[in-house]
């Protein structure tokens, strides 16, 4: 639940008044209540009397308290001020008016039992003290604008060179656009996250797709590697095939083997006819009885020449038809041998031809991976023109930068020359942040100038700036121990220029040099004593 504030427009800022604290529990104080006036309050103890505890329970009052975790809890600002009794009740309430309406934001900070809430005394509204209806509340100053504006601790921890960088990181960091209509740095970013998901997006796009040409490239390889292996078992089947005249175009082995069978055929039918020869010239002979004249012994002569004849013809004809089977089954066995050889050199070719054409396949898709790649992606594109919107930012950024620093020197150069009666004209700084004073017609180095100066200085610049980021209304400022450096003149031009600006002011000190310039100036104030 938000709040319906009335809005001032710029030209009629108003004063964001603390009107009270109530401390249930925090760090040393316990049950306590201030009340404060909408002008000066001096808030005065002595060393160790809650000062700085005060200072610390109003930032969080209004920006709340988180806890650290792990060592970092021990040292933390929430474990330093967490009570050692009665956890229950650490926290308590502040009292504001903001917009030209009364509020009461209440926090408890008890470990479990973190909570806050804000009540709208004027239209009865109660609303959690979340980032969001705080912002509503305080005219969006930040934790960080508090912290580093209107927010002042002592410096006295920090030697005089390291105010000298202080003050120049102050002015480099500074960030501000003077216009909190315009939150660049804000519309930068969020690019920046929108660029980063582009780039993410088409980071991965890229991994995969080198991982698909990796796989395409690995499975090239090994169609590679096959397409070689049946090459070579190819062209051992052709050598193979030479050796055994199987080449088509060559002398063929099965006209060699046909021509050495018709030369057994032709041996063995000669053989059968020198049988069949020798058969009938011994018939005939015994027949006609002329060569033997009727002698037996002659017959016998001739029926053993012709048995000779016979037997001869007859292991003739066997052995020429063993060599005329052996020769019939080599061809049989060659022409299957050849068949075979045919089958294979034909199914290694198809299976070649497979290969090649899914290799020239993933050679295409390869190729392609790598056209598409030449052209931008819709990542891509998007990427270019976030990169393009960024850098209109940054141009605007740069301009918007260089009029609000403009405005942050000219205004701590005049505060500067008033807190110290014109001695110290302007505050200028060169390209590299590094500041130096115009003091009567002569630059003077920030590193030359005393401690009391610098703090002056260091002063200026922090109201400038909380005059700038603070737009809908006049924060209070809120002084911690701030003046322990000063002499009486310097202290005596700060709070008359405190005084003139008529917005709240809370100073916290263990002197009483403040109250009584104070009164002698007649300038008033409400004194509080812890």
């Amino acid at each position: 639940m938000g709040f319906r504030l009335c809005w001032k427009q710029a030209g009629d800022r108003q004063n964001m008044i603390i009107r009270r604290l109530k401390i249930n529990n925090f760090g040393k104080i316990h049950d306590r209540t201030l009340d404060f006036s909408p002008g000066i309050n001096v808030l005065y103890g002595q060393n160790e009397s809650g000062k700085t505890t005060i200072h610390t329970f109003i930032r969080s009052m209004l920006f709340g308290l988180p806890r650290m975790r792990g060592k970092a809890a021990k040292n933390d600002t929430f474990s330093s001020y967490e009570p050692w009794e009665n956890s229950s009740t650490y926290g308590g309430s502040i009292w504001i008016n903001s917009k030209n309406q009364n509020f009461r934001i209440t926090r408890n900070f008890q470990k479990d039992r973190i909570s806050g809430e804000i009540y709208n005394e004027d239209s009865k509204e109660l609303a959690d003290a979340d980032k969001k209806n705080m912002e509503s509340v305080l005219g969006n100053v930040s934790e960080v604008i508090y912290d580093n504006t209107v927010s002042v601790a002592q410096l006295k921890s920090v030697t005089g060179q390291d105010l000298v960088r202080e003050l120049e990181n102050y002015m480099a960091n500074y960030q501000g656009t003077g216009d909190s209509s315009i939150d660049l740095g804000r519309a930068e970013q969020m690019l920046k996250m929108t660029r980063k998901g582009f780039l993410d997006q088409e980071d991965k796009k890229k991994r995969e797709v080198d991982k698909e040409q990796q796989k395409i490239s690995a499975k090239m390889d090994y169609i590679k590697g096959e397409i070689d292996e049946l090459k070579n078992k190819m062209s051992q089947l052709e050598e193979k095939a030479v050796s055994l005249h199987m080449k088509p175009g060559d002398i063929q082995g099965e006209d060699l083997l046909e021509e050495k069978i018709r030369e057994v055929r032709k041996k063995r039918n000669f053989a059968a006819t020198v049988m069949i020869a020798a058969a009938v010239i011994g018939i005939a002979v015994l027949t006609g009885g002329a060569v033997t004249g009727g002698s037996v012994w002659g017959s016998l002569v001739v029926i053993a020449i012709t048995l000779a004849f016979e037997i001869l013809g007859g292991m003739k004809q066997l052995k020429y038809g063993r060599e005329l089977q052996k020769r019939t089954f080599m061809k049989t066995r060659w022409l299957s041998r050849k068949e075979k050889m045919e089958w294979n050199l034909e199914s290694l070719q198809q299976s070649c031809d497979e290969k090649e054409t899914a290799y020239e396949n993933l050679q295409e898709e390869y190729r392609e991976f790598e056209e598409n790649a030449c052209l931008p992606s819709a990542e891509n594109m998007e990427i270019q023109a976030l990169n393009l919107a960024m850098s209109t930012i940054e141009k605007l950024s740069g301009n918007i930068q260089s009029r609000v620093g403009r405005k942050l020197r000219d205004r701590t150069s005049q505060i500067l020359s008033e807190i110290t009666c014109g001695k110290y004209e302007e505050v200028i700084i060169d390209s590299q942040f590094h500041m130096a004073v115009n003091t009567q017609g002569r630059i003077v180095a920030l590193e030359r100038l005393s401690r009391g100066t610098m703090e002056q200085i260091y002063f200026a610049l922090r109201m400038a700036a909380g005059e700038i980021l603070c737009q809908d209304e006049k924060f209070p400022v809120i002084l911690d121990d701030v003046f322990g450096m000063y002499d009486e003149e310097r202290l005596l031009a700060v709070l008359q220029w405190l005084y003139k600006e008529k917005r709240q002011i809370i100073i916290s000190t263990c002197n009483r040099r403040e109250m009584e310039i104070l009164d002698r100036e007649q300038i008033p104030y409400q004194k509080i004593i812890l």
